[in-house]
């Protein structure tokens, strides 16, 4: 009883270290008190706290069962075997997340131990009496400790396992992958934003430039008061005539409409187009009609119809399946009717499309050009395609990717997911240890892997088209001689290469400037997209012009 007593005194004049004393160290002295009145619960209360305080492992705690005495035990202090039996309630929990597969299961048992040990403490603290309070709450921030520890490793492990990939290199952007553009949203609502007769706009640009998905991007940015309608042409072009093409457009409108829910009462009184009065009368007349009853029912809101593909019209025109006067009549209900806008897009301006069934449209439309990106909202695009994406670049990988897309959204987005498709085949297919961000060689890796122009062919190769089947003629004899050089060529050198005159070659130079494929730096002419060039350049080498008809 002396030495217990001394070491309950030695406990108690060294509280503030006594966390780190090892109760091992006294186990002589209270496992001899076990022949004494109430001694046997002392030298247990003890083992047991010497133990948990040798846990410095997860997997011991579900050790500890949940301490308790037999029936009609009275104890000398009840204060601390409660203490003890909620430990063990903890373990209880610890054994239910290490018992579980699923990491929701395992983070919802570790947030429990979490909460017990805390509402523990807060109890040991009331309740339990010195020393028996300092050594509880040592094993309870020991194991708060171990608990944290596990439920970072399970928060981290979706980050361990593949990332998942948000460049999107294809379909349009949306939300918090739609990056820059504000010079061009900012101009439409100049041109939207007032009362009155309200323009409509051709929006056009080199390929894959980002046009459709400032289309789908239209209405979060102008509001309720506005319902975007989208006619894209390589789905409403499928028509027969030009009454199918507006029965199409009309349904449409009347969908975006319904959709938006603001027919309410005068829903009763708009009834949704019947095919019949399109195809089997005027079709002219008939959505001008169906304009007239929307304009008394759309409750002061305006309707932009989004014409992604416009091109697409002119084939139709071409091979007989739409009436040239569609485009004058377009121009009559864009002046006609203020709150009915239309926004083409496409790869040309009105002036290259040189049919004379164009020439109504040139006066009724603003252009709208859409270019390259600014390096800051490219570089966002790169290093932030999601508010949590957890892969960081090196600055010189970041400003590589811009030199090599010219800072193209499309070709950004697609080394961005070659990049992320490589760091999970290399974690987690091959098991390659390596660090979380992309360095320049990363980005040489994927940028020179055969893969890459594979999967932008689509790109490369539309490009390619567009210069091929537009006037002036040599423009893609042209791109073959720059191919040639990185650091690009005069006037003179490519036309004696190409064989045109130099008159010749700055008509197809000019051409291609416009459609932002060459660019011109102190009179030397180059290819603006780095990656283009070497396109076409490896084209030539694997003779794929000679091989494929069109090339």
């Amino acid at each position: 009883l002396t030495r217990f007593a001394g070491m309950l005194y030695e406990m108690l004049d060294e509280r503030n270290q006594v966390f780190d004393k090892n109760l091992v160290s006294y186990a002589e002295i209270y496992t001899g008190l076990t022949g004494y009145p109430g001694g046997e619960e002392i030298a247990r209360t003890f083992e047991a706290m010497a133990a948990f305080l040798s846990y410095d492992d997860l997997s011991d705690l579900p050790r500890n069962q949940v301490f308790s005495e037999k029936p009609g035990f009275s104890p000398i202090r009840p204060t601390v075997l409660t203490a003890l039996s909620r430990l063990g309630e903890v373990g209880a929990e610890v054994a239910a997340y290490q018992d579980s597969t699923s990491r929701v299961n395992q983070l919802a048992a570790l947030a429990r131990a979490t909460d017990d040990l805390d509402d523990l403490d807060e109890y040991v603290a009331v309740q339990v009496m010195a020393p028996e309070q300092y050594i509880l709450r040592r094993i309870i921030q020991q194991w708060r400790r171990l608990v944290s520890e596990a439920g970072g490793e399970v928060g981290r492990a979706e980050e361990i396992g593949p990332v998942a990939n948000p460049y999107v290199a294809g379909p349009p952007v949306v939300e918090d992958l739609f990056v820059g553009r504000e010079d061009i949203l900012r101009r439409l609502e100049e041109l939207w934003g007032g009362e009155g007769q309200r323009p409509s706009v051709v929006i056009y640009g080199h390929r894959r430039m980002g046009k459709s998905s400032i289309l789908h991007n239209l209405g979060a940015r102008f509001g309720t008061q506005t319902v975007v309608v989208d006619f894209n042409m390589q789905r409403a072009g499928l028509v027969a005539s030009t009454g199918e093409l507006l029965y199409n457009l009309a349904l449409a409108l009347y969908d975006a409409g319904e959709e938006t829910r603001f027919f309410g009462k005068n829903l009763v009184s708009f009834e949704e187009p019947h095919e019949q009065q399109f195809t089997a009368h005027n079709s002219y007349t008939a959505f001008d009609r169906f304009l007239k009853h929307l304009g008394r029912v759309r409750a002061r809101r305006r309707f932009i119809v989004t014409v992604d593909e416009f091109e697409l019209i002119e084939k139709g025109i071409q091979e007989g399946q739409l009436e040239p006067r569609l485009l004058d009549f377009w121009r009559g209900l864009i002046q006609t009717y203020p709150w009915f806008v239309m926004a083409f897009a496409g790869l040309h301006t009105l002036q290259e499309m040189t049919r004379d069934y164009w020439h109504p449209l040139f006066g009724s439309v603003t252009p709208i050009p859409v270019s390259f990106l600014g390096h800051a909202a490219v570089w966002r695009l790169i290093t932030q395609p999601t508010p949590d994406f957890s892969l960081d670049y090196d600055r010189e990988a970041v400003e590589r990717i811009i030199t090599l897309t010219h800072s193209q959204p499309y070709l950004a987005q697609l080394i961005g997911h070659g990049l992320v498709t490589r760091f999970n085949r290399q974690t987690f297919e091959e098991g390659k240890e390596r660090e979380r961000r992309f360095s320049l060689a990363d980005v040489e890796a994927v940028v020179n892997a055969p893969e890459f122009y594979r999967d932008g062919d689509a790109y490369f190769t539309g490009v390619w088209r567009q210069a091929e089947s537009s006037n002036p003629p040599g423009q893609t004899t042209v791109l073959r001689a720059l191919a040639q050089s990185e650091a690009g060529m005069p006037v003179g050198e490519i036309a004696h290469r190409v064989e045109l005159t130099p008159e010749e070659t700055r008509r197809a130079l000019e051409t291609l400037a416009q459609h932002d494929v060459v660019m011109e730096i102190e009179e030397r002419w180059q290819f603006t997209v780095e990656l283009m060039r070497r396109w076409v350049r490896n084209q030539i080498r694997n003779q794929v012009f000679r091989k494929k008809p069109g090339f």
